[in-house]
């Protein structure tokens, strides 16, 4: 468990505990090791008090989240930025955009009519959209009407 860490909080650890061996482990790896002291009078608190007693290199006595915040930092600070996600052209799209791309047939060209009619759409709105869409190659002419632009072939050409 220390080792996954940046640092480790012992809260509680009885004399003979594994508590305390997660604690060596971590002074070991040079982790921040952090104990909040108990009452003296508790045996659950003994282990507690030898690790500050022993004065290994890494612990430090702490009483509040803020005192650890200060020795490990935020959690996720230190966290790589997300990879960004390549952009799609259909992520930019209009409503009506959007609707007349999911009117388009995949194999047989459509009229501006007939893509009206399925988008719920004026035709004059189809007619404005397209140009767009076809400069984005998402739909293509095919002489007789509009249609989805066939994705890019993904295979290697070997014969089969």
């Amino acid at each position: 468990i220390a080792a996954l860490t940046q640092g480790t909080v012992v809260v509680e650890a009885a004399a003979r505990s594994g508590a305390l061996a997660t604690a060596h482990r971590a002074d070991d790896l040079g982790r921040a090791l952090m104990v909040v002291p108990g009452p003296v009078t508790s045996a659950m608190s003994v282990g507690c008090h030898e690790l500050l007693r022993d004065e290994l290199r890494n612990a430090r006595l702490v009483t509040t989240a803020a005192q650890v915040i200060e020795r490990v930092g935020s959690l996720g600070a230190d966290l790589a930025a997300p990879p960004e996600r390549p952009g799609d052209a259909r992520d930019e799209l209009s409503d009506v955009a959007r609707r007349v791309l999911d009117a388009c047939p995949v194999r047989t060209g459509a009229s501006p009519e007939r893509l009206a009619a399925v988008a719920g759409c004026d035709v004059l709105d189809v007619l404005r959209v397209l140009p767009s869409l076809e400069l984005a190659d998402l739909v293509q002419w095919t002489g007789t009407g509009w249609r989805l632009h066939p994705p890019p072939k993904t295979g290697t050409g070997a014969p089969g």
